[in-house]
């Protein structure tokens, strides 16, 4: 009889509350090629948090981090030194990483807890001849935890996929001076076995790495089906829709200060919500512009909302990002989108054709008169059906997700 195959996840916070949404899309592919999936909220410390998504029946969610075992300092010390002199030689940076060296002694003797903690958990639940598939969500510190795991022996290898913050952490320029260095980037580089970058751009740049030599693979995250977005109504005014954070990476404000400057009616609707919510209401104060803010709004009810209200644009701003999923979403229902071109997303769109790329240091005034143009090129039915055809040859989850699990469940991260 076939040993048992189970898949270990390391997410953040998933499945509590609403975070990490994107995750669950994933789940039922990776719950259908595996006996068994287990969930490590790895960043996950509160207790009394609700499970807020729902899981298919083969998954449990291990909620480990209450009860994180104590370990010899000494035991682990010598294992620290020969990483973080590993990182220290690699490292552009080495008098930054020489004055903290007390924090990296620090995230990695929590990492090598973490992982003794799940070790031991996996042992105490496990049949004889189980095979353990280990997959980290985020090339952060689950990715680490496993990475020390595999560096000492204590397992064969794992998949971590790559998102935006994993790959460009140093260039966000939006965070403080803490975080200016990935920590252990190299050692998580050595000892992944199999690195997923969610975009083309962001496997170039990991190939930079010899370490990632090898590794890299592009697994495109996707999303589901919806129905066409509608056309408009005659006398409707122009409808721009943004779906994300309030805040200084996002730049709602720069777009309510572009939209204002148009000069003619146009009605926003915004979905998130975040520290400059009143920035962005300012923005269009004593305008023409009238602005739907939604906030916080789960997942299912935005993609109704793009299936019974009509959008001529959908817009995203940002100075960073990875491969948005808001974006593929928009272009799931035929809406036309305008983007910043940063790293991955310029593969979301054909400029002219079913988006139009803009510049990141754009101004508020260059970034209405792209909008004019923008507007000219994609209002059409030809723009929508582009947009269309784009996500149906690139970003279908059934596809995506599909491709990705199976090649997760061929893997053989073995727990010896």
């Amino acid at each position: 009889m076939p040993n048992r195959r189970t898949l270990v996840l390391l997410t953040k916070q998933f499945p509590f509350q609403h975070r990490e949404q994107y995750v669950a899309h994933e789940l039922p592919f990776l719950a259908a090629q595996f006996d068994r999936v287990i969930i490590y909220p790895h960043d996950h410390f509160t207790q009394n948090d609700h499970i807020t998504f729902e899981l298919p029946q083969n998954v449990e969610v291990w909620d480990l981090n209450h009860e994180v075992p104590s370990v010899s300092k000494w035991n682990i010390l010598p294992a620290f030194l020969r990483a973080y002199f590993y990182e220290l030689f690699r490292t552009h940076n080495r008098r930054w990483w020489l004055g903290n060296f007390r924090r990296f002694m620090a995230i990695y003797f929590t990492q090598f807890a973490l992982g003794e903690r799940l070790l031991n958990a996996l042992k105490s639940s496990s049949e004889q001849d189980e095979e353990f598939v280990f997959y980290s969500y985020w090339f952060s510190a689950s990715a680490l935890c496993l990475s020390i795991l595999k560096s000492r022996g204590r397992i064969a290898g794992f998949t971590s996929r790559a998102h935006a913050l994993d790959c460009y952490h140093e260039s966000w320029g939006l965070l403080n001076e803490r975080t200016q260095v990935l920590p252990f980037r190299h050692l998580k580089q050595r000892e992944v076995t199999s690195l997923r970058p969610i975009s083309e751009h962001a496997a170039q740049f990991l190939l930079q790495s010899s370490e990632c030599r090898g590794k890299v693979h592009v697994a495109y995250l996707g999303v589901e089906p919806g129905k066409r977005n509608p056309l408009a109504m005659a006398g409707e005014a122009m409808t721009i829709a943004t779906c994300s954070g309030v805040d200084n990476n996002k730049r709602i404000h720069l777009l309510g200060q572009a939209l204002k400057a148009l000069d003619k009616p146009v009605h926003w609707i915004h979905f998130g919500d975040g520290p400059m919510r009143n920035a962005a209401m300012q923005s269009v104060e004593g305008s023409s512009v009238v602005l739907e803010y939604r906030g916080q709004t789960s997942n299912a009810e935005i993609r109704r909302f793009y299936e019974q209200r009509h959008i001529d644009l959908f817009v995203n701003v940002s100075q960073v990002e990875g491969l948005p999923v808001t974006i593929m979403e928009a272009l799931a229902h035929g809406i036309p989108v305008l983007a910043t071109g940063i790293n991955g997303t310029p593969e979301t769109i054909v400029h002219g054709a079913n988006g139009w790329l803009v510049p990141v240091g754009i101004s508020s005034e260059g970034l209405a008169k792209e909008m004019e143009s923008a507007l000219r090129a994609l209002c059409t039915a030809e723009a929508r059906d582009a947009a269309h055809a784009h996500y149906d040859q690139h970003f279908q989850a059934r596809v995506n997700y599909g491709h990705f699990a199976q090649a997760l469940a061929a893997d053989a991260n073995l727990l010896p």
